[in-house]
């Protein structure tokens, strides 16, 4: 914009007077365009450093500290702070969904499972493994519609499945699959640390407390007859699946009870004269056990089975007084003892192991027999109701008769 007295030419166009004369300067066009903050700024010398205007805003900016005036918030920057999860517990669940340590535990005993399909690792069987992966789903889909992160697939979850009870039926079925592995193998401590992180928070949240599952049972009744005897039956059961039950191949069929060991002297033909010599006492080729092992109750197939069966009865024996359970559930433990029974006897060995356990199965078989025929119900364990007789005497009447003998 130039000066129409001395045509001088304006460095900023919001100049109303020129600058060399002072004549009036012309009106600014409509459509100029309105300079810049960053342009109202007198431009920088061409002999001032690079970094001079850096200073300027950093000056700016403590100034605007010291006065207490902020720039304003960007909103991109205002949303990316909102978005933020104000999550506040531990650090090592904050990036767990729903920030639960039963949906790591689960997550553990998951991986368990995937390491046992290799050959070198023990497994829980294949019901073991269907009902802790049924189990494990039901469970964190009550956690995270618990804590509010439900994603699409838990509304397809049946609501059965949300009850407390599940919950607690999970946790004592991964204490319980642990006997199963226990042993010198890499997959025990990860199976033990899922069970301890869904043990621990389960039973805050649905095992214990006035309104937890804990006040359906009573435990201490199995200490007293005749539920002791059930008791000590199971644990001779438990025991008995560590013990001998035979012998198996190396392909791990079982060897015959009358049949000659491979590699013995008794496998050759009658007319095979034996030349007598030393031989090592650990080579299996000429021992009296080679190509032969001997396997425990847990080595045969479905061990899971009178394990679960088992423990279903103690859970049954253990209901409080108070609780009314349907008519069906007492001949569950009848059901689990056959169970168990007919296991036993599919796989029976001239083996200490498998008559343990048909000791063990005796007595427990004991309680599922009188809970069957009803004599083990509710009305048996409170004591007797006072006779009618009790509850018509007077002692006043008692006084007055001596009263008319004397």
């Amino acid at each position: 914009m130039q000066c129409p007295e001395c045509g001088e030419s304006a460095a900023d166009v919001r100049l109303m007077y020129c600058e060399q004369c002072g004549a009036k300067m012309p009106a600014r066009p409509a459509d100029a365009p309105r300079p810049s903050a960053r342009n109202s700024r007198p431009s920088r010398p061409a002999s001032e450093p690079a970094y001079a205007s850096e200073l300027m805003e950093e000056e700016e900016e403590d100034r605007r500290e010291r006065t207490g005036t902020r720039r304003p918030v960007a909103p991109a920057a205002a949303a990316e702070v909102a978005d933020e999860d104000p999550y506040t517990g531990p650090r090592w669940l904050k990036d767990v969904p729903g920030h639960s340590q039963s949906v790591l535990g689960v997550g553990l005993v998951a991986f368990s499972l995937v390491l046992s399909i290799l050959p070198f690792f023990p497994n829980v069987g294949v019901l073991g493994s269907t009902l802790t992966l049924v189990g494990g789903v039901a469970l964190v889909a009550r956690e995270l519609r618990r804590s509010g992160e439900a994603p699409g697939w838990v509304d397809h979850v049946p609501l059965v499945l949300m009850r407390p009870e599940v919950p607690a039926a999970y946790t004592l079925l991964l204490a319980a699959l642990t006997l199963k592995l226990a042993g010198p193998n890499l997959l025990l401590p990860l199976w033990l640390a899922g069970t301890l992180l869904v043990g621990v928070e389960q039973y805050k949240q649905v095992i214990a407390g006035p309104d937890g599952v804990s006040r359906q049972f009573d435990v201490r009744s199995l200490l007293r007859f005749p539920r002791v005897v059930a008791l000590a039956g199971v644990a001779v059961c438990l025991v008995a699946l560590y013990l001998p039950w035979g012998r198996t191949l190396a392909d791990g069929s079982p060897v015959p009870d009358n049949a000659p060991v491979p590699g013995s002297v008794q496998a050759g033909p009658p007319e095979l004269r034996v030349i007598p010599s030393n031989r090592p006492a650990d080579d299996s080729l000429y021992s009296a056990g080679g190509g032969s092992v001997t396997r425990s109750g847990w080595d045969v197939p479905m061990s899971e089975l009178p394990l679960l069966a088992l423990l279903a009865l103690l859970v049954i024996a253990a209901l409080h007084p108070e609780v009314e359970p349907p008519a069906f559930l007492r001949w569950v433990p009848l059901g689990a003892v056959s169970v168990s029974l007919l296991w036993a006897l599919a796989s029976v060995r001239l083996a200490v192991g498998p008559f343990a356990f048909l000791f063990g199965l005796g007595a427990a078989g004991f309680l599922a027999v009188r809970q069957a025929l009803g004599r083990d119900g509710p009305d048996a364990r409170l004591p007797p109701e006072d006779d009618a007789y009790d509850d018509a005497y007077d002692p006043a009447q008692d006084g007055e008769t001596e009263r008319d003998t004397g």
